[in-house]
């Protein structure tokens, strides 16, 4: 048999995008304004994104995953993406999530962000096929993911363990705003690349040496340095238990 594609789509990103830019807005007069959605319009368009990807990427099985209500990360940084809790939430997001979860068998599982998620089922080895497994997100996160990675849903690049794992480490440094956490203090993409050197063919645990030395510099102790890392993993096969919903934290090996 030959190889099939299965691609695995960030549905955080889809349903947020689409139900953003179908909000339309009313005047009513007498300083009266409205917003509103159409829903059965909304998840038409869910519908139509995920069969172009499908037919756009030429895979043979679709997934679609979305983030959790719990996040493990709170427990690792109670603060984590405390910024966002003042974001306003585009009005149709909980329809088009329903809509994901039943119309497309939709996966979320306990403590996860979609993120997570993806990154598990890449990762994860089929034992009967040969699977092409391809994420497709506009998400720079999912660059830890030693797969084949779309970010314009029609072209693929495919990033190697060591791609991966130099990228993990360059968001344990930098952190990520967005997240709500800081990495190592004034550190951004150019001063990681300088503290990490070019060459990305490098073990992990070089890598990690000079995260710790740039947060040992910053006055920061190494676990501070592996919170600011725990909170930047992308969790891959064998760092979830599916049954207990509980996480293996990202742990640097012993040499």
């Amino acid at each position: 048999m030959g190889t099939k594609r299965e691609i695995l789509i960030d549905g955080d990103i889809l349903i947020y995008t689409v139900a953003l830019q179908n909000e339309e807005a009313v005047n009513w007069g007498d300083g009266l304004w409205t917003l509103h959605s159409y829903e059965d319009k909304c998840c038409g368009l869910i519908d139509e994104a995920i069969k172009k990807l499908k037919q756009d990427l030429q895979a043979n099985r679709v997934k679609i995953c979305l983030t959790s209500p719990t996040n493990f990360r709170k427990d690792v940084l109670p603060t984590y993406k405390d910024n966002r809790k003042a974001k306003r939430k585009p009005l149709i997001l909980p329809v088009l999530r329903k809509h994901i979860m039943e119309h497309h068998k939709g996966i979320m599982w306990d403590n996860l962000e979609a993120d997570d998620v993806l990154g598990i089922l890449a990762t994860t080895p089929e034992p009967h096929f040969d699977v092409d497994k391809v994420i497709v997100s506009i998400d720079k996160d999912l660059k830890q993911i030693p797969v084949g990675v779309s970010s314009d849903g029609i072209t693929i690049d495919r990033v190697t363990p060591y791609q991966a794992d130099y990228w993990f480490i360059t968001q344990a440094l930098t952190g990520d705003a967005v997240d709500g956490y800081t990495g190592c203090p004034t550190v951004g993409i150019k001063t990681a690349e300088k503290i990490l050197g070019t060459d990305i063919n490098v073990p992990l645990l070089d890598l990690w040496d000079k995260v710790l030395q740039a947060y040992d510099k910053k006055g920061y102790t190494e676990a501070e340095a592996l919170q600011q890392a725990r909170c930047a993993r992308i969790l891959r096969h064998g760092e979830y238990n599916k049954k207990t919903g509980e996480v293996k934290l990202w742990e640097p090996r012993k040499r």
